[in-house]
């Protein structure tokens, strides 16, 4: 009998989702923590525990913060344009944050027609004196930005075989269909902003499963509900693939997902899709299911608003430190209303992070800003409810204004929290199972019939 044991991985910016299946059956299942548990030893001990199952194949996501995604943390890469295209980010008013820093914009005289005739050759000595310079800058990176490249890419070709001979890795454009150079020229730069985090990541992954799935029986899984091994092109759409993933296990339903994940609360319309992605840095070419993030979210804060009645930050606070009920954050977010909820107390990936001091903490700073609120006599029990209640009505507001199919399904660990505030609501239906990310992530890799 064929073997039928597939391992899903869903990694995201805070947590990891672990889910070993035998057919449609759950044998196991585990969710990390990765401020508290390593990524590389949770995997292993999660996988050795099964390792006789003999695991066919393993599917994995894998979501880079988007604060990994600034040069500064990520490490500088070079980027050569067309001579007059050295301030390309800025072209059309889509400007971001940076991409690089600015000593590390170099240009070459080049140029060739939108018809891919060449009317100025590229010369081997402008490449080689950027290459001269950045290893005296011990730059080991560079993107090639030239105009009309991907219609005649014979230029392109010339300056790729000079670095790589003076050992810079070399980082082009994908060629697709898409013609705008900028949206094109924001993804290559961002991909090879965060290869090597992504290498990183992706060799404590395999580190992690090698004993029990070879690393030939590995894929990744893509915005666009591709497989792949090969990241080339690919590590800009591994931010959306678990949550196109989801998607795409409900096409056929004509449902959109409502997924309510302990990192973000995101709506995802399966019957749309998107082919930009609007970055910190501008507009990114990037092909997904229409995903579109709530504007309220787990880790938002808590504060007074000009009424000075209890309402939620903009900012989104993140689960490192985290929320002050789990020890070590500093400010309250929508997620401390619920610390307390046997629901949360229970999830797997949470129990024993909650302590009992940070509980407190949370209760006092609510106070604080309850001596500050229209009404100084309110209850803290009271205040609580009130922004559950608040937190629960917006998400359901936002999942109905913004859906696009008639029903909708919600999923996600927290989605049991918020069934109450769908229960007039005939469309929806609560998904009961946890790990939708794994799971989903497993069903695109076995669709794809690698």
């Amino acid at each position: 009998m064929q073997n039928s044991f597939m391992l899903g991985v869903s990694v995201g910016e805070s947590f990891a989702e672990y889910i070993l299946l035998n057919g449609s059956n759950t044998v196991a299942t585990k969710r990390a923590y990765l401020s508290r548990e390593n990524l590389k030893n949770s995997l292993q001990q999660f996988v050795s525990a099964h390792k006789d199952k003999g695991i066919a194949k393993a599917f994995v996501s894998l979501r880079i913060s988007e604060k990994l995604m600034d040069y500064k943390l990520s490490g500088a890469v070079a980027h050569v344009t067309t001579e007059g295209f050295e301030n390309w980010l800025e072209l059309r008013g889509c400007s971001g944050s940076a991409l690089t820093s600015s000593e590390l914009h170099f240009s070459v005289r080049e140029r060739i027609l939108a018809s891919g005739q060449i009317l100025h050759a590229l010369a081997n000595e402008e490449i080689e004196a950027i290459a001269a310079k950045l290893q005296l800058m011990e730059i080991k990176k560079v993107c090639l930005h030239l105009l009309h490249a991907n219609i005649n890419p014979a230029h392109e070709k010339q300056a790729l075989e000079l670095f790589q001979a003076k050992g810079i890795e070399v980082f082009i454009p994908e060629k697709t269909e898409n013609q705008d150079e900028v949206t094109r020229w924001r993804k290559n730069a961002l991909n090879a902003t965060i290869s090597s985090l992504f290498q990183d990541l992706k060799k404590d992954l395999l580190e992690g499963m090698k004993d029990a799935v070879a690393e030939s029986s590995v894929y990744f899984v893509g915005s666009a509900g591709e497989v792949f091994q090969d990241e080339t092109h690919k590590r800009v759409g591994s931010l959306f693939a678990s949550y196109s993933a989801l998607g795409f296990q409900y096409q056929d339903s004509k449902m959109d997902v409502l997924h309510l994940g302990l990192e973000d609360f995101v709506l995802i319309s399966p019957s749309s899709w998107s082919d930009i992605w609007e970055s910190p840095w501008g507009k990114v070419e990037n092909k997904s299911l229409q995903i579109r993030q709530l504007s309220v979210q787990p880790t938002m804060g808590i504060k007074l608003n000009s009424f000075k009645h209890f309402d939620f930050h903009r900012n989104v606070e993140g689960w490192e430190p985290g929320p002050m009920s789990f020890g070590r954050g500093q400010k309250t977010t929508l997620m401390d209303l619920w610390t307390e909820n046997a629901k949360v107390t229970k999830m797997d990936g949470l129990q024993d992070r909650i302590v009992a001091a940070g509980i407190q903490k949370f209760k006092t700073s609510l106070l604080t800003l309850v001596k500050s609120s229209y009404d100084r006599n309110l209850e803290i029990s009271t205040v609580i409810k009130e922004l559950q209640s608040l937190g629960m009505q917006k998400v359901v507001m936002e999942s109905l204004l913004h859906r696009q199919n008639k029903k909708i399904k919600v999923t996600g660990p927290l989605a049991e929290l918020f069934a109450n505030g769908f229960k007039k609501d005939s469309n929806a239906s609560i998904d009961d199972q946890d790990f939708a990310e794994a799971r989903a992530v497993v069903a695109v890799g076995l669709k794809a019939k690698v």
